[in-house]
């Protein structure tokens, strides 16, 4: 769909508990001002109560009057994270797609950094990796340092936040993309592995997205320490992964090309 100034439309689906509206105000407005200007937002409320599902709308039609944003709540009391991407997913109309966590947020520049790369290389995905931040947005230490970003240290774990990339829609129709709903940790390298492992994808140096972690682990990780689901959920995550498995000679290729300095491998600045 193509509605303003010819360009494709991108859908950012935003997901949010609705508890803390100054964050979600900072996450859109941050999309809002993006040099790319053909943007609909499709926030998912997770929750069952009406009065602030009806608030939130509300202060963000207030905040942005002119904007197409779309609201769709998950009336449920369940931590259904990967539902909520799932139900964006149908609601949205874009031909680019983008995800957002209310808690994050991105660049001006992030989304036509990102769309001008799949264009201009011709992939079916462009990425940057995250820039990680505390509760003050002050800039942490590296998350990924010293890591090779191929389709060998993907296969190991991600390094790609939910919020860092853009997606075609033609990918996700042809490859019939949705999140695992049996994963609450990890649904978004679940739903990226074919995609890394399988297309061509665009990497971009420039770190656009920024990820908020307030302790030493997200706080959906933290979360689940206790009960023993993370540990539960890493078990399907390892089992649902395998089909996704680098062969041999891919691993041998990937080995040579590191040696030979062709892999672009992330360094301390």
């Amino acid at each position: 769909m193509r509605l303003r100034n010819n360009l494709p439309l991108l859908s950012v689906i935003v997901r949010t508990l609705g508890s803390d509206i100054e964050l979600l105000r900072k996450a859109l407005s941050s999309v809002f001002k993006n040099s790319y200007s053909n943007i609909e937002v499709v926030i998912v409320f997770q929750g069952i109560d009406k009065a602030l599902f009806e608030a939130v709308k509300n202060d963000i039609n207030l905040q942005w009057p002119n904007k197409a944003v779309h609201f769709i709540q998950n009336k449920t009391i369940n931590d259904e994270r990967s539902k909520n991407l799932n139900m964006g997913l149908e609601a949205a109309r874009g031909e680019y797609f983008a995800f957002l966590d209310d808690d994050d947020y991105v660049a001006p520049t992030h989304y036509e950094n990102l769309i001008s790369a799949i264009s201009r290389e011709k992939t079916s995905m462009a990425f940057c990796l995250a820039q990680v931040v505390d509760e003050n947005d002050k800039i942490k230490a590296e998350l990924f340092d010293g890591r090779f970003i191929d389709k060998l240290s993907f296969y190991k774990d991600n390094f790609i936040t939910i919020h860092s990339f853009v997606v075609t829609g033609n990918a996700i129709e042809r490859l019939n993309l949705k999140f695992d709903e049996r994963l609450q940790l990890a649904e978004d390298y679940l739903f990226l592995l074919p995609l890394y492992m399988n297309e061509a994808v665009s990497f971009v140096p420039e770190r656009t997205s920024f990820y908020r972690i307030v302790s030493e682990e997200s706080q959906s990780f933290t979360s689940y320490e206790n009960s023993g689901k993370r540990a539960q959920q890493y078990e399907l995550l390892k089992n649902l992964k395998r089909r996704y498995k680098p062969s041999f000679f891919q691993k041998l290729n990937l080995k040579i090309r590191r040696l030979r300095g062709l892999v672009y491998k992330v360094e301390e600045e």
